[in-house]
């Protein structure tokens, strides 16, 4: 009767006591199971936007790359310093001539034509007032010599002929234009690929310098006037993706330029120059003809009109 009796009275305790445990652990479950449901959901989302960036595999690559070109296209209709160049540019190119692709290092040739057909201007402190709608445009080509290390980075020199300059504004409700046939273009430049992955790679560009030596007529509202001298530098700073499709690459980049330009009329003051828009936006598209051999079309925009058309080998 006792041990019954201690039964009895033990029961309602182990109740009391085991309850709140046992719904402890089924609460702790519960979460245990919506925290993995939670974490398989974000796992699978970082999954597809990953294949969907950069999947080789990827069911989405082949429209992803067509949308790549078609906004290139787009924006090429609209069309604007210097050639950027695609951002995985040091290992585009995976075989040479006569340097074995299994070397550390390999030596680059290309030729290139620029056409600037605007860049708006505004006047320096110095020049003086009254100067308004000032422009510059011109045309040159370059040859490149380059250096690539371990298609990871790479060194450009540049240097070619400017062939025609011209620099417009207007003072006193003058129209006066700065026309230049002669001059010589030259620059250097360094690119670094920062990340690659898979198909999709990100490159960062510095470039630096000028065109020396322009001199030529100087008119006011189409009369001619006197002579000037002029010069013209300037650096720039990319940063872009490019997409590897097949034998297209198509790539987009954002610049940040500064451009200064010098002009100095005869017996008349200078006039300094320097860019009204310092970023701006870089379109382009490499086509690879076998291992060896690059074409590359590119447009700027809105910090100035142009584009850059070019051919490059790898020895």
């Amino acid at each position: 009767m006792r041990l019954r009796h201690l039964a009895l009275y033990s029961a309602p305790s182990e109740i009391v006591t085991l309850g709140p445990i046992k719904a402890s652990i089924v609460g702790d479950r519960k979460r245990v199971r919506i925290n993995a449901i939670r974490a398989c959901l974000r796992n699978l989302r970082l999954s597809i936007l990953g294949n969907f960036l950069a999947g080789r595999n990827s069911p989405f690559r082949t429209v992803r790359s067509l949308a790549f070109v078609l906004f290139s296209l787009l924006l090429f209709q609209k069309v604007e310093a210097s050639f950027v160049g695609c951002p995985a540019n040091p290992s585009t190119l995976e075989e040479g001539f006569f340097i074995s692709d299994r070397c550390w290092s390999s030596i680059h040739a290309a030729i290139s034509g620029d056409v600037l057909f605007n860049k708006r201007l505004k006047p320096c402190r110095s020049s003086g007032h009254g100067i308004s709608h000032s422009e510059m445009n011109w045309s040159l080509a370059a040859c490149d010599f380059g250096w690539d290390i371990r298609e990871r980075a790479s060194f450009h020199l540049l240097a070619g002929p400017a062939i025609a300059t011209t620099i417009r504004w207007r003072q006193e409700n003058e129209a006066i234009t700065a026309s230049s046939s002669q001059g010589a273009f030259w620059g250097a430049s360094a690119k670094l690929i920062v990340l690659e992955i898979k198909d999709t790679a990100l490159g960062v560009d510095f470039h630096g310098g000028g065109i020396e030596w322009m001199h030529g007529p100087l008119t006011v509202n189409q009369t001619s006037a006197s002579t000037f001298s002029s010069r013209m530098y300037f650096w720039q700073i990319a940063a872009g993706l490019s997409q590897n499709a097949g034998i297209f690459r198509p790539y987009a980049a954002g610049v940040v330029d500064r451009t200064v330009s010098i002009v100095r009329p005869h017996q008349l003051k200078k006039r300094r120059f320097h860019d009204l828009v310092h970023t701006g936006i870089v379109e382009g598209c490499s086509f690879t003809v076998g291992s060896r051999i690059l074409l590359n079309v590119e447009a700027r925009q809105f910090f100035e009109s142009g584009i850059t058309l070019s051919g490059e080998v790898r020895f």
